[in-house]
């Protein structure tokens, strides 16, 4: 079974909720409202947040800057010393 984003959902249960906190409001507002949600939903669906090529460039990232604070270190030579 595959595993379902976090943000899925959260977001089907919280569109009834939704509903009922804009009764009385336009109908092309709670059209929009409920559009967006569900195409948030959607979006993480697509592109997950725990995909391995995000793990793996936070983890070079991180080597980087690792790097970057070791290079910093190092005391520099004036010239002519």
């Amino acid at each position: 079974m595959a595993a379902v984003s976090n943000l899925a959902p959260s977001i089907l249960s919280g569109v009834s909720g939704l509903a009922q906190a804009l009764v009385g409001a336009p109908a092309w507002c709670i059209v929009a409202c409920l559009a967006l949600s569900l195409s948030l939903g959607a979006l993480q669906l697509l592109f997950p947040q725990d995909s391995t090529d995000r793990l793996a460039w936070w983890q070079d990232r991180r080597a980087y800057l690792q790097q970057r604070r070791i290079l910093r270190a190092i005391p520099r030579r004036e010239p002519g010393e």
